[in-house]
């Protein structure tokens, strides 16, 4: 089988099918192996997240695809993970937040124990790698390369999307499924930052919300709920709770969400108390009286400016129409988007090679026998928290198993 593409779903492919024997070729365009994987989780790794495989299902962006998600995850599920590096003395640890790590927090310790795996069930990885043309041939398929010929009844795409190009990811599977008859849904950036238009509060960044709710609205009209971490950065909003909706989001689309720590009284319907007589009253200064809310010196004093109240404005000076405005500024303050953050800098890639015309329970093509996909190359983005690794190995499993 040759494997284009030594990322995880590429070796996990390999590994499987040692397993049953084939004789696995695995072809790689860097000098090294797994680079992009050696940047998950800031070099340490989230490779998969908690709980019952069942939940995974629902983080992959849709009904279509949650369900094209289910064999691969459940013929390698993460229990299936933990099993696998641990069993290879790469213990592990979950954090609060569900996320799983080795316990080392090095990828590094991810990236070597599956290519061990692979080396020692005697697959070959060729690296530094230039593919010149992909063929089918009568006997299957021709990869042209800058090292010679490589030919094999079974090829496997799995050479990864377009996000953080620098590492290799530059949509090389698409333009080789595309010259093979597949259609491509149109790649753009996934799990990536929010740049906001008229953006007021870059001053304010590195300012995080836990746990807040976002509104997603686009032609006036409410399009998406979510709830999320929120972090305010130098041009924009950034966080998993933005990163996750990044993947339904345009220019123009409106995000509407609270501007103080606590917002569990919006969460349950409950007015928060920007508008009750007890927080404005006397000559306390406004901005001495809202981080009673959980708001910082800094983020007061900018939502003030934004507002168009002096610094200098106590709490009782506060009319009845400004402080509505101030109460909606705190409970859905609007950020319009005026783009998403780049392929240089999104975590992951949303479209990829359609999935009507990738047999799910295989990771064959329907199109072409003996050509498989797996990982980013599909149009599959999940989550943050460990949920796209884990989609890279279940199916690279399922796809080398067959």
């Amino acid at each position: 089988m040759l494997i284009l593409g030594a990322g995880p779903a590429g070796l996990a492919c390999g590994i499987a099918a040692t397993r049953r024997g084939a004789r696995v070729v695995v072809l790689e365009k860097n000098v090294q192996p797994g680079i992009k994987l050696c940047l998950s989780g800031s070099g340490q790794c989230n490779l998969t997240h908690a709980g019952t495989i069942d939940s995974f299902c629902d983080h992959y962006g849709g009904t279509q695809k949650s369900r094209f998600v289910k064999p691969a995850l459940f013929a390698f599920p993460n229990s299936e993970t933990l099993r696998f590096f641990e069993q290879r003395c790469v213990p592990l640890v979950e954090r609060e937040d569900g996320k799983i790590f080795p316990r080392s927090l090095q990828s590094g310790d991810i990236l070597r124990t599956l290519l061990a795996e692979l080396e020692s069930s005697g697959g070959v990885i060729r690296t530094d790698v230039d593919i010149h043309a992909v063929r089918r041939t009568v006997e299957g398929f021709c990869v042209e390369t800058n090292q010679g010929e490589f030919a094999s009844n079974q090829l496997a795409i799995a050479a990864g999307g377009m996000s953080y190009p620098k590492t290799g990811s530059t949509g090389d599977g698409y333009r080789w499924a595309e010259q093979m008859g597949h259609r491509i849904v149109p790649p753009r950036p996934a799990l990536t930052p929010v740049i906001v238009e008229s953006y007021p509060f870059a001053d304010a960044a590195g300012f995080a919300f836990d746990d807040v709710p976002i509104d997603v609205y686009r032609g006036g009209k409410k399009l998406r709920q979510a709830r999320g971490d929120v972090l305010l950065t130098h041009r924009g909003l950034s966080g998993p709770g933005i990163l996750d909706l990044s993947r339904f989001l345009e220019p123009q689309d409106m995000l509407r969400l609270p501007l103080f720590r606590k917002s569990s009284a919006r969460a349950e319907g409950i007015r928060p108390p920007v508008s009750s007589t007890e927080l404005f009253h006397g000559k306390k200064l406004l901005k001495n009286v809202l981080p009673s809310l959980g708001i910082p010196d800094r983020l007061c004093l900018l939502l003030m400016k934004t507002l168009g109240i002096s610094p200098d404005t106590s709490a009782a000076e506060i009319d009845r129409i400004t402080r509505q405005r101030l109460k909606e500024a705190l409970t859905e303050f609007p950020f319009v988007v005026e783009r998403l953050g780049s392929f240089d800098v999104a975590m992951a890639t949303s479209g990829g090679i359609a999935l009507e015309e990738v047999n799910r329970q295989t990771m064959e093509s329907r199109l072409v026998p003996g050509l498989f996909f797996c990982g980013e190359v599909l149009d599959i983005d999940g989550d943050t928290g460990g949920y796209n690794i884990q989609f890279a190995l279940s199916s690279g499993f399922l796809a080398g198993g067959g």
